[in-house]
Protein backbone atom coordinates (compact mmCIF):
# COMPACT_ATOMS: atom_id res chain seq x y z
CA UNK A 1 0.00 0.00 0.00
CA UNK A 2 1.31 3.23 -1.05
CA UNK A 3 1.05 6.36 0.45
CA UNK A 4 -0.09 9.20 -1.68
CA UNK A 5 0.32 13.06 -0.55
CA UNK A 6 -2.69 15.05 -1.93
CA UNK A 7 -4.03 18.06 -1.73
CA UNK A 8 -6.18 17.63 1.27
CA UNK A 9 -2.88 15.61 3.14
CA UNK A 10 -1.36 19.55 2.73
CA UNK A 11 -4.56 21.65 4.29
CA UNK A 12 -4.32 19.16 7.30
CA UNK A 13 -0.75 19.77 7.73
CA UNK A 14 -1.35 23.48 7.28
CA UNK A 15 -4.32 23.12 9.48
CA UNK A 16 -2.29 21.58 12.45
CA UNK A 17 0.36 24.14 12.06
CA UNK A 18 -2.31 26.92 12.17
CA UNK A 19 -4.23 25.71 15.30
CA UNK A 20 -0.46 25.27 17.57
CA UNK A 21 0.83 29.00 16.51
CA UNK A 22 -2.78 29.95 17.61
CA UNK A 23 -2.01 28.22 20.77
CA UNK A 24 1.86 29.58 21.09
CA UNK A 25 0.04 33.09 20.44
CA UNK A 26 -2.92 32.49 23.03
CA UNK A 27 -0.53 31.38 25.79
CA UNK A 28 1.40 34.79 25.67
CA UNK A 29 -1.39 37.21 25.01
CA UNK A 30 -3.16 35.63 28.18
CA UNK A 31 -0.69 35.10 30.68
CA UNK A 32 -1.88 36.28 33.71
CA UNK A 33 0.60 37.88 36.17
CA UNK A 34 0.33 39.97 39.53
CA UNK A 35 2.31 42.94 40.48
CA UNK A 36 2.48 43.72 44.27
CA UNK A 37 2.72 47.47 43.95
CA UNK A 38 4.96 48.21 47.27
CA UNK A 39 5.73 51.50 48.92
CA UNK A 40 8.02 50.47 51.89
CA UNK A 41 11.47 51.59 52.85
CA UNK A 42 13.78 49.71 50.20
CA UNK A 43 17.51 50.03 51.85
CA UNK A 44 18.80 53.72 52.13
CA UNK A 45 15.06 54.67 49.79
CA UNK A 46 12.59 55.91 52.24
CA UNK A 47 9.05 55.69 51.24
CA UNK A 48 7.04 57.70 49.25
CA UNK A 49 4.27 60.17 51.96
CA UNK A 50 1.54 59.79 48.55
CA UNK A 51 2.03 57.85 45.51
CA UNK A 52 -0.90 56.74 42.59
CA UNK A 53 -0.16 54.24 40.02
CA UNK A 54 -2.03 53.26 37.09
CA UNK A 55 -1.64 50.35 35.20
CA UNK A 56 -2.20 50.10 31.14
CA UNK A 57 -4.80 52.80 31.95
CA UNK A 58 -7.08 50.91 34.49
CA UNK A 59 -7.98 53.01 37.79
CA UNK A 60 -5.52 54.56 39.78
CA UNK A 61 -4.09 52.77 42.81
CA UNK A 62 -3.31 55.52 46.15
CA UNK A 63 -0.81 54.47 47.67
CA UNK A 64 0.54 56.01 51.17
CA UNK A 65 3.86 55.18 53.51
CA UNK A 66 3.79 51.12 54.32
CA UNK A 67 0.96 50.26 52.13
CA UNK A 68 1.22 47.62 49.31
CA UNK A 69 -1.65 46.78 46.77
CA UNK A 70 -1.73 44.89 43.73
CA UNK A 71 -2.70 44.65 39.73
CA UNK A 72 -3.84 41.99 38.32
CA UNK A 73 -2.37 42.18 34.69
CA UNK A 74 -2.51 40.15 31.32
CA UNK A 75 -0.32 40.25 28.89
CA UNK A 76 3.77 41.29 29.17
CA UNK A 77 3.99 44.46 27.97
CA UNK A 78 2.65 47.09 30.42
CA UNK A 79 2.28 50.89 30.85
CA UNK A 80 2.67 52.39 34.49
CA UNK A 81 1.12 56.01 35.19
CA UNK A 82 3.25 57.31 38.32
CA UNK A 83 1.92 60.17 39.86
CA UNK A 84 4.12 61.43 43.19
CA UNK A 85 4.34 64.43 45.57
CA UNK A 86 7.98 64.93 46.08
CA UNK A 87 10.04 66.21 48.88
CA UNK A 88 9.08 70.01 47.92
CA UNK A 89 5.37 69.39 47.55
CA UNK A 90 5.19 69.58 43.72
CA UNK A 91 3.52 67.20 42.02
CA UNK A 92 5.33 64.69 39.41
CA UNK A 93 3.85 62.45 36.85
CA UNK A 94 6.45 59.52 34.54
CA UNK A 95 5.05 57.07 32.60
CA UNK A 96 7.12 53.75 32.65
CA UNK A 97 6.77 50.90 29.34
CA UNK A 98 7.58 47.46 31.43
CA UNK A 99 8.06 44.05 29.75
CA UNK A 100 7.33 40.93 32.58
CA UNK A 101 9.07 37.87 32.62
CA UNK A 102 7.19 35.05 31.14
CA UNK A 103 8.01 32.73 33.62
CA UNK A 104 7.07 34.46 36.46
CA UNK A 105 3.17 34.57 38.00
CA UNK A 106 3.74 37.03 41.21
CA UNK A 107 6.19 39.90 41.18
CA UNK A 108 6.51 42.96 43.35
CA UNK A 109 7.49 46.09 42.39
CA UNK A 110 9.26 48.82 44.46
CA UNK A 111 8.03 51.97 43.81
CA UNK A 112 10.53 54.00 45.64
CA UNK A 113 13.03 52.62 43.94
CA UNK A 114 11.37 53.20 40.76
CA UNK A 115 10.82 57.04 41.60
CA UNK A 116 14.24 57.55 43.18
CA UNK A 117 16.07 56.27 39.62
CA UNK A 118 13.27 55.35 36.68
CA UNK A 119 15.88 54.73 34.02
CA UNK A 120 17.58 52.05 36.74
CA UNK A 121 17.82 48.27 35.57
CA UNK A 122 14.72 46.87 35.88
CA UNK A 123 16.07 44.00 38.32
CA UNK A 124 16.37 46.91 40.90
CA UNK A 125 12.84 47.70 41.24
CA UNK A 126 11.05 44.76 39.80
CA UNK A 127 11.50 41.42 41.94
CA UNK A 128 10.17 38.09 41.65
CA UNK A 129 7.81 37.29 44.73
CA UNK A 130 7.42 33.78 46.43
CA UNK A 131 4.44 34.05 49.20
CA UNK A 132 5.03 32.77 52.85
CA UNK A 133 4.18 29.64 53.20
CA UNK A 134 2.35 28.62 56.83
CA UNK A 135 3.21 25.31 57.94
CA UNK A 136 -0.25 23.30 59.71
CA UNK A 137 0.35 21.35 62.02
CA UNK A 138 -0.71 17.60 61.87
CA UNK A 139 0.66 15.43 64.77
CA UNK A 140 -1.67 13.74 66.32
CA UNK A 141 -2.02 15.80 69.63
CA UNK A 142 -2.84 19.01 67.71
CA UNK A 143 -6.05 17.41 65.88
CA UNK A 144 -7.27 15.81 69.16
CA UNK A 145 -10.94 15.97 69.60
CA UNK A 146 -12.75 16.66 72.93
CA UNK A 147 -16.20 15.48 73.40
CA UNK A 148 -16.23 16.30 77.08
CA UNK A 149 -17.92 19.63 77.54
CA UNK A 150 -16.86 19.64 81.00
CA UNK A 151 -13.42 18.27 80.51
CA UNK A 152 -11.70 21.77 80.91
CA UNK A 153 -13.04 22.24 84.15
CA UNK A 154 -11.20 19.85 85.86
CA UNK A 155 -8.10 21.75 84.90
CA UNK A 156 -9.12 24.60 87.13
Amino acid sequence: MKFKITRSFYIRIAALILVILLGVWMFFIGKQHTILLDNNKVGDVRALEEVSVSVDGGPAIELYSRMRDQAIVTGQSHTLNVVFIGDDGTEYTFEKRIKLPIDENMMILYLPVLVADPNAPMETWLAHFESQAVTVDTSEEANEVVTDDMSMMSEF
